[in-house]
């Protein structure tokens, strides 16, 4: 007969072979039975349920002696009663032993499945190797086995107590024991007060120039007079549209002392989406620079930081009182509906978020901080605004050093940088370069992604995972360079490295569906509530509702709990691990991303009926997202006109590197079944350019290292990199190969920017002839 796959067990360890070697035997306590065919009966069904709550596996293999096994059928609407009736019921029969998800038995002397539970005379025994699961978890097992042999025939499987109330305290209360008051006003009046106390102290560095505190304080002080005189107060937006840099700052800071938002845009971002953004936020004006004041035109009253004369407003203080609720940032993420949401970002969160960033990566007067993270994120709260508020310079690099983890490198050493925050695709690269025993550097925060892989312990820094979002600032933070070395490389290679415990002031909770703390190692809902929520979408009532919801843990004192969607469970010392996502947001290159806002975009385009996009993790680990694309009747798209139709509506990041035009399998509700979608092809895709073969030794050569590079088979020396799924970390990746093949030393940025502005082989070609000619 068929065999039912064994599901992995929480707190289970990759055992790496066969069963063997040393035990746990744990007592099981269990009531009075007549027989020993019933107790027998009630473990089976109590297995039966404790697998299913763990795992929510609703076929469980349970072996019957050393040969058999029966089948058992389990939701949580099935009641403990009937679970065992139906075990009487059911023949026990041959299965693969492979299949087993646990064994009962009378008699062994070594695990026959991850569960091996030995029942004789009115006494149970939970057997488990320690191989495979830590003393922590055979205490566990054997403690909620216990507890579902204990409950009534009348139970559901759903309501079987297994936490009591000494567990729930642990769970609910010890681990977050995270209240801390904090001290200091909100950010804009930490800076004014930092500019009195060190005037000439550099508050941002930058290629060419640098701004002291007097001046950061002082100019954003003028700027919000002239925003003042042009109608904006307590409680307006304001667009903020300005590349990394002092502008930025001083536009931002500007709108604070006002008790204004602002609203962050990204000058790269397509001009359509940054207008909406802007529209939808009702925005009474947008700060920008003259250079970008096409991409935000005929929106709403414009003011440039390079073209008007602002310059001339008093720098007398403003007298404007903000509170904690007061919105200091309006951030717009991907929104599965096809619409940006805007979240809504208080004061008090972003105060809360930048003391505990100070306090948890030891950042003081005497650090050098970054901006590196893209303008149009909240992510400038976590990596400028706690350096600066501490009295500490910031420093922004050439844009090109962000695409290149040498490139950054060297910058971080050369300047001497203490602590940065870096995105996970990035900083896994960097991570695996030499670094000079004597950096600066004392420590890389590492966010947007789920972290897979531990850093090397011989690293002359620490490596801080850090977990959050706009909705929720940051969450938690765990130092997994410390926690790597405690593990061992043996304990390292059972585990990934988790996010760790919350922050001050954040509680934290994994939840079930029913909205109960699960055991750890249960995989549920993270879940989040304390001073660290912002307040929810903008004019988005119905989403605010479904992920900011009633506390039913402690309503008194934190009325709001916000669900994240992200699956996670409990280590048992409380550290907490992110698995997955409970729905199809996916991270790409740090950002997040809706799939379903792309697909919203591609079925709105002439020739697509119907639309579905995937992720794909390459071999380097980097996501890649693959549109899958029906023709309407009549009427095939045309893959290069989408492609160009992606990259005026959505940021680059956005758009897919792959396209497969064709007919799929569907569901049953009529929708494109994206469990059998196919691999996408490594052929070359349908560009503007016709396919040319290499004419010189020099192309023949570029033309593999890009093929490789794009993971295509085939490369015409006219076609466009980024036309073939390219992009700005594929391109740092590339040239810094094809530095190293031709024997480039020198003149990386210029191999990169040419890469850029000739963005093809030929141009290349000719870009290395001239550097090694």
């Amino acid at each position: 007969m068929s065999t039912t796959k064994s599901t992995s067990l929480p707190l289970a360890r990759p055992a790496g072979g066969e069963r063997t070697g040393a035990l746990h035997r744990r007592p099981v306590d269990v009531p009075a039975s007549s027989t020993q065919a019933s107790q027998d009966t009630a473990v089976v069904a109590a297995l039966a349920a404790l697998i299913h709550r763990y795992t929510a596996e609703t076929s469980v293999v349970v072996g019957r002696g050393t040969f058999g096994a029966v089948h058992v059928a389990v939701t949580g609407e099935t009641t403990i009663g009937q679970l065992r009736t139906a075990i009487d019921a059911t023949p026990v029969e041959l299965v693969d032993g492979k299949a087993f998800h646990a064994v009962v038995t009378d008699v062994s002397d070594s695990p026959l499945a991850a569960l091996t539970v030995l029942s004789g005379p009115g006494s149970v025994e939970l057997l488990t190797a320690q191989v495979e699961f830590g003393a922590d978890a055979a205490d566990q097992y054997a403690l909620h086995l216990g507890r579902a042999l204990a409950a009534s025939p009348d139970t559901r499987v759903a309501d079987v107590e297994l936490l009591d109330e000494e567990d729930l305290h642990r769970i609910l209360v010890a681990w977050n024991q995270t209240d801390e008051e904090v001290p200091g006003g909100f950010f804009h009046e930490e800076i004014a007060a930092i500019a009195r106390r060190t005037p000439d102290q550099d508050a941002v560095v930058w290629p060419g120039g640098r701004l002291s505190f007097r001046e950061l304080d002082e100019q954003s002080t003028q700027l919000a007079h002239r925003l003042q005189s042009l109608g904006v107060k307590r409680g307006d937006n304001v667009g903020t549209c300005f590349p990394r840099g002092p502008e930025s700052l001083i536009g931002q800071i500007a709108c604070f002392k006002l008790g204004a938002a602002a609203i962050l845009l990204d000058p790269d971002f397509p001009g359509d989406r940054v207008r909406f953004m802007i529209e939808h936020a009702n925005a009474v004006v947008v700060l920008t620079m003259n250079a970008h004041e096409h991409v935000v035109s005929g929106t709403t009253k414009i003011v440039t930081l390079d073209g008007t004369d602002w310059r001339t407003e008093p720098t007398t203080p403003i007298d404007v009182r903000v509170e904690a609720d007061d919105f200091i940032h309006i951030c717009y993420t991907s929104g599965s509906t096809g619409v940006p949401k805007a979240v809504l970002v208080r004061h008090g969160a972003a105060r809360n978020l930048i003391y505990s960033m100070r306090t948890l990566c030891g950042i003081t007067s005497e650090s050098r901080g970054t901006w590196l993270a893209a303008p149009g994120y909240g992510m400038v709260e976590v990596e400028c605004f706690s350096v600066l508020a501490a009295g500490a310079p910031v420093r922004i690099p050439e844009p090109s050093v962000v695409t290149s983890p040498e490139w950054l490198r060297d910058w971080f050493v050369a300047e001497r940088i203490t602590h940065t925050l870096l995105m996970k695709a990035v900083c896994e690269r960097i991570l695996t370069l030499d670094w000079p025993s004597e950096t600066a550097l004392e420590n890389i925060r590492i966010c947007g992604e789920r972290v897979q892989s531990w850093p090397d312990a011989s690293l002359p820094f620490q490596v801080l995972n850090l977990y959050g979002s706009a909705e929720a600032t940051v969450v938690a933070i765990c130092d997994i360079t410390e926690l790597g070395r405690s593990l061992g490389e043996d304990g390292r290679a059972r585990r990934t490295p988790p996010i760790g415990r919350p922050t001050q002031n954040v509680k934290t909770f994994v939840l079930g569906e029913d909205l109960k703390p699960v055991p750890p190692g249960v995989v549920g809902e993270l879940a989040i509530t304390g001073d660290s929520l912002s307040a929810g979408y903008l004019n988005q009532p119905e989403a605010t509702a479904e992920k900011w919801i009633r506390n039913p843990i402690d309503p008194e004192r934190h009325p709001v709990l916000y669900r994240t969607g992200d699956l996670a469970r409990y280590w048992p010392d409380g550290g907490i691990e992110i698995v997955g996502r409970t729905d199809n947001q996916v991270k790409v290159r740090g950002n997040r991303v809706h799939l379903g806002e792309i697909e919203a975009v591609l079925a709105s385009l002439p020739g697509v009926g119907q639309a579905a996009v995937l992720a794909k993790t390459d071999d380097k680990g980097d996501t890649r997202l693959v549109a899958y694309l029906e023709a309407e009747p009549a009427l095939e798209p045309v893959v290069r006109d989408v492609r160009k139709a992606l990259q005026q509506k959505l940021p680059t990041f956005m758009v897919p590197s792959a396209y497969v035009v064709g007919v799929f399998e569907l569901t049953t509700n009529g929708k494109i079944d994206r469990t059998k979608l196919p691999e996408p092809p490594k052929s070359r895709p349908d560009v503007d350019t016709n396919y040319q073969e290499p004419r010189n030794d020099v192309e023949r050569s570029l033309q593999e290292l890009w093929e490789k590079a794009l993971d295509l088979d085939a490369v015409g020396v006219l076609d466009n990199f980024f036309d073939l799924g390219g992009d700005s970390m594929r391109a740092a990746s590339l040239t810094a190969q094809i530095g190293k093949f031709f024997a480039v030393d020198k003149d990386q940025d210029d191999l990169f920017f040419e890469l850029f502005d000739k963005p093809n082989i030929a141009g290349m070609a000719v870009a290395i002839s001239a550097m090694t000619g």
